[in-house]
């Protein structure tokens, strides 16, 4: 090794200050994802101004000049597209060692206003939390990767293989389109991490989904003329009774043990609920739409086929039972079947070496209880994506806050695991 951990650990410990400034400004960056429409170029420009300052060659490219990209078929929605670039960055390396892209997204989910961060774009510090939206998904992790390079360009070391960064529009709200541009124009490495929020958690593989709306509908209003009514409410609630028999049975069949001991399965989220209003005269009438937003998750390499056909067998059998009689009952797609994927590469473990001695103790390779865009690399490219990053909470709603402990221990994880996969010079 051509530092000691002891000169590592000070270094990155001496870097806190920096590390926790650059966080803060990203985070005061709105690049919130808002489809169609998003508004990630302010952030763009400050990872490529970085990003230029630790030497790497940089390019924002419009999605829209990306040939084929529209037109491939795990393009998804209708979005625009306009002054959202990708960032994509590089370093060369010096001989033959092997590549790696570190992989991010520049969009954030709107901000909610929380007890904490009452603006979510004015992060907080307290009690070595960091509140603000995007702090935990995923600037706390960009920020880790930008320290590494750092203090590769401090130190000096001269890597073998080639070193990118890739910084896409899009991949919140069920987008990904962002990285399927950079797997279409050709922007590969031997193999890819990608700093989600994992709780400092090596995974090689995460959960799939999709999310559908669905919408029950009955006779509304008063009954004074003497006409039967149907109450769509009740109807929802007899579909999500079924629904939450389905996740408890799936969480069952589907259920799986890490090699830690630890049981995951995939998630069945009932996100929101809308039905009635209180326009004049419907206070106390019954309304005439109840309608909910699921999200249902799936096993790696498991179809969207087979999701949607166990999913929605389950709506369809309830429509013909009593309880429903009289409701007309529909769903419909809202957001791209995201599959789950796995990542074969030694990267993986590389970064468990490095994650375990950081714990220290065995901590083994997990599945990321989420879906992210870690998909486009491993169905659709021949770059490997593992997923790795830092510890936080409340990820896409209000108080979302990353450990900044954690994003020390990261930036030690990325810088060790740089070194070992992509090699250095003799005495370098």
């Amino acid at each position: 090794m051509i530092f000691t951990d002891q000169d590592l650990e000070s270094w990155v410990r001496n870097q806190k200050d920096h590390l926790v400034k650059m966080l803060l400004e990203m985070v005061a960056i709105p690049s919130e994802n808002v489809p169609p429409n998003g508004n990630e170029l302010p952030m763009q420009i400050y990872l490529e101004k970085v990003l230029k300052e630790l030497d790497f060659d940089t390019e924002l490219y419009a999605l829209s000049s990306v040939d084929g990209l529209r037109t491939n078929q795990a393009f998804w929605g209708d979005r625009n597209y306009t002054d959202r670039p990708n960032l994509y960055a590089s370093k060369m390396g010096n001989g033959e060692g092997r590549s790696l892209l570190f992989a991010v997204h520049a969009d954030v989910v709107p901000g909610i206003t929380g007890k904490t961060a009452e603006d979510p774009f004015q992060p907080v510090i307290i009690g070595g939390r960091l509140y603000g939206r995007g702090s935990n998904d995923m600037k706390g992790g960009i920020a880790a990767v930008l320290l590494a390079f750092k203090y590769l360009q401090e130190i000096g070391i001269h890597l073998l293989g080639d070193l990118s960064f890739e910084s896409v529009v899009d991949e919140e709200m069920g987008g990904a389109n962002g990285t399927l541009a950079g797997r279409i124009r050709g922007n590969r490495a031997d193999a890819a991490i990608v700093p989600e929020p994992t709780n400092l958690r090596v995974c090689a593989s995460h959960m799939g989904g999709a999310a559908w709306r669905i919408c029950v509908r009955g006779k509304g209003g008063m009954g004074f003329g003497g006409e039967e009514l149907r109450n769509p409410v009740y109807g929802m609630a007899h579909l999500i009774r079924a629904i939450e028999s389905y996740q408890k049975d799936m969480q069952i069949r589907k259920c799986f043990v890490t090699p830690t001991g630890e049981s995951q399965s995939p998630a069945v989220v009932l996100s929101m609920i809308q039905g009635g209003g209180f326009e004049p005269g419907m206070a106390d009438g019954i309304p005439e739409t109840c309608m909910i937003e699921i999200w249902v998750e799936c096993l790696p390499g498991e179809s969207f086929s087979a999701l949607e056909s166990e999913f929605i067998g389950v709506i369809r059998t309830l429509i013909t039972q009593p309880e429903l009689a009289g409701l007309e009952v529909d769903w419909e797609l809202i957001t791209r079947f995201i599959p789950g994927s796995h990542a074969e590469t030694p990267l993986t473990n590389i970064l468990l070496q490095q994650a375990e001695e950081e714990w220290g103790m065995p901590v083994g390779t997990y599945t990321a209880p989420f879906a992210c865009d870690a998909f486009m690399f491993n169905c659709h490219s021949d770059t490997p994506a593992v997923i790795l990053g830092p510890v936080g909470e409340n990820a896409h709603a209000s108080d979302e806050f990353v450990d900044i402990e954690s994003l020390i221990k990261l930036t030690k994880i990325y810088i060790t695991a740089i070194v070992e996969w992509c090699g250095v010079e003799s005495g370098r």
